[in-house]
């Protein structure tokens, strides 16, 4: 499979007709393009030479769409390709000249031709661009795009010696598909990132031996080693190993798994512990890491429907725009008192505030002030579309674990017996000293002060349990509720909602320490103000388990909970709350994990 990215690919609608024209290439078979990366897959059709088939597509993309770069991957490295740094210099350059020589003609009111050559020199720094694509398009026979409506505009503009308007449209243009382009680099690096769940490679054990194969190659019932720190590349058992699993970006589930012999894992987990053999159940487009990547590019081919509605609608709006502009300019002085001249203006006018190019001026800078105030604030915002959106919206559907919550552990409660809170947490931080387990780690931060390992010793982790060591020649436990049961250990059950760490001292029970994910400081004035606003229905979807859900749920004011969902779960619930939804109103999702991405894919407005 060969792997290209389309460099400089910002139009959706060039996007759809160059996939169309790739499809019917008799030099490539099996395309896949994905307008949220630019990149491009596609197999060689038999015979042909990968290099001679590159400048094929670069060919007929260079007919298509000016200014797009196929970049091969296997053989570059890319990183942020194209530096936007100089185009908003110059905006911005040409927006300062423009802005003085315009208030100096106000002020006195001079005309003539300096003031025409200054505002003639400021339109070609500024539009010779647009102006070259334009004439370049039209010898390729394409006609009524939004390059030749621009010059149509601005060029008639300096035709009936009106240059301060054709620089200022041109400024307002260039600044608005800045802005586009630059909420649209955003975009794609937010779903690249996504990706990074997927796994290439894994770690095949043939007879006594690893090897490194391509995760496609891999069979079921191949074994896999995976090793600390390592992602799990396909859904499996463990046939040998014990170790911890953080499944948090598939699952949402805070607290890392235990997982044995016997147990499932599930591909894109990551391995926190010691080495794992893994007999694979499922292919690679089986696995859990597949279906989610499927899943958001399923989720995007949804929404593009509209977007194809609207290049349909373009096709034959533009032509009719154009006629009716070029009525308004020349027919009116047959049967009125209007001047040529006058009647030129309004129908550039018109066709300023008609065509599709005006969209594109209109929705950027409309919305310009509220993205702005929104940044502010720290909401950086996709486009103006979304504000828009929001009117709509009576149903927030969100995540839990790092969306309402910190994502991260904190010690909640201290309960001891016989000895003071302190020393219960003493003994506990002592137990907890040599592991890098996030429980352990909640305890180590809640207990600042210093603790000496000298006088530790015969420290023990128990797969599933707990720890035990000794110290000073006292035997702690520390763990759940079976390690305990395991000692003949009484203890007082707790009910906190949570993970419970049980301590004893040489078969003595001394209490629990409660460890669990918190609230964001926010969140309850976050959910008050939300329905202060009109929102009917919040939502909570999360993979974590249902006592944990139903208390955070209960304690913030969420009207429905669904709970221990895993990623296409929390797809097929949100199918059903969007078919639930009335037709005329739009429904947002909130989350912050990879599970969360095909979610948020298929949401009116993904937060």
């Amino acid at each position: 499979m060969t792997e290209v990215l389309l460099e400089g690919l910002h139009c959706a609608g060039c996007a759809r007709k160059i996939e169309e024209k790739l499809h019917i290439l008799p030099s490539i078979k099996d395309v896949n393009f994905n307008f949220a990366t630019t990149k491009l897959k596609f197999n060689l059709a038999e015979n042909n030479q990968r290099e001679k088939v590159l400048k094929e597509i670069q060919q007929l993309i260079d007919s298509i769409e000016d200014g797009v770069t196929v970049v091969d991957l296997s053989r570059q490295d890319v990183g942020d390709i194209q530096d936007s740094k100089k185009e908003l210099y110059k905006i911005l350059t040409c927006g300062a000249m423009y802005f003085v020589t315009f208030l100096y003609v106000t002020i006195t009111h001079t005309e003539g031709p300096v003031i025409f050559g200054i505002f003639f020199a400021i339109y070609l720094l500024i539009g010779y661009d647009v102006l070259w694509l334009a004439v370049k398009n039209i010898l390729k026979g394409k006609l009524l795009d939004e390059n030749f409506l621009m010059c149509i505009a601005t060029v008639g503009a300096l035709a009936i010696n009106e240059p301060a308007e054709a620089v200022g449209v041109m400024i307002f243009y260039k600044f608005g598909e800045y802005l586009q382009e630059q909420s649209l680099k955003k975009s794609r690096a937010s779903i690249s990132a996504l990706m990074d769940i997927k796994v290439d490679t894994a770690n095949l054990m043939v007879g006594t031996n690893i090897e490194k194969v391509d995760c496609e190659d891999v069979k079921v019932g191949d074994v896999l080693a995976v090793y600390n720190g390592e992602k799990v590349p396909l859904d499996g058992s463990i046939i040998n190993g014990t170790s911890s699993l953080d499944t948090s970006a598939l699952t949402g589930e805070s607290v890392p798994v235990n997982v044995m012999l016997g147990d499932n894992v599930l591909s894109g987990s990551i391995n926190k512990g010691s080495v794992i053999y893994v007999k694979v159940e499922k292919t690679y487009n089986d696995s859990t890491v597949a279906k989610i990547l499927n899943l958001i590019e399923n989720a995007s081919a949804k929404k593009s429907r509209t977007e194809r509605f609207i290049t349909k609608f373009a096709k034959y709006y533009t032509p009719i725009v154009v006629l009716i502009a070029f009525a308004l300019a020349f027919l009116p002085p047959f049967f009125t008192d209007i001047t040529l001249s006058d009647s030129i203006y309004r129908g550039l006018i018109f066709l300023v505030v008609s065509c599709p190019c005006a969209l594109l001026l209109s929705i950027p800078l409309g919305y310009f002030c509220g993205i702005g105030y929104s940044s502010k604030n720290g909401i950086l915002i996709k486009g103006g579309t979304y504000l828009e959106i929001l009117k709509d919206v009576d149903t927030v559907v969100t995540d839990k674990t790092g969306t309402l919550t910190k994502g991260a552990f904190e010690v909640v409660e201290i309960k001891s017996y016989d000895v003071s809170e302190e020393e219960l947490l003493r003994y506990a931080t002592i137990s907890q000293i040599n592991s890098n387990h996030p429980i352990a780690k909640s305890i180590l931060k809640r207990y600042a002060q210093h603790i000496s390992v000298e006088g530790i010793s015969e420290y023990n982790e128990i797969s599933g349990q707990g720890v035990s060591v000794i110290y000073n020649n006292q035997k702690i436990l520390a763990g759940n509720e079976m390690l305990m049961n395991e000692h003949n250990i009484e203890i007082i059950k707790s009910n906190h909602v949570g993970t419970i760490v049980y301590l004893a001292i040489d078969n003595k029970f001394l209490g629990h320490i409660a460890i669990a994910d918190t609230l964001k400081e926010d969140t309850i004035s976050g959910i008050k103000r939300l329905k202060e606003a009109g929102i009917k229905n919040i939502i909570m979807l999360t993979g974590d388990n249902a006592n944990v859900a139903k208390e955070i749920g209960d304690k913030i004011g969420i009207d429905k909970i669904f709970s221990n969902l895993l990623p296409q779960d929390k797809v097929t619930k949100f199918e059903e709350i969007l078919e639930n939804t009335k037709p005329n109103k739009k429904v947002i999702y909130v989350g912050d994990g990879i599970n969360d991405a095909p979610v948020l894919a298929r949401a009116d407005i993904g937060i």
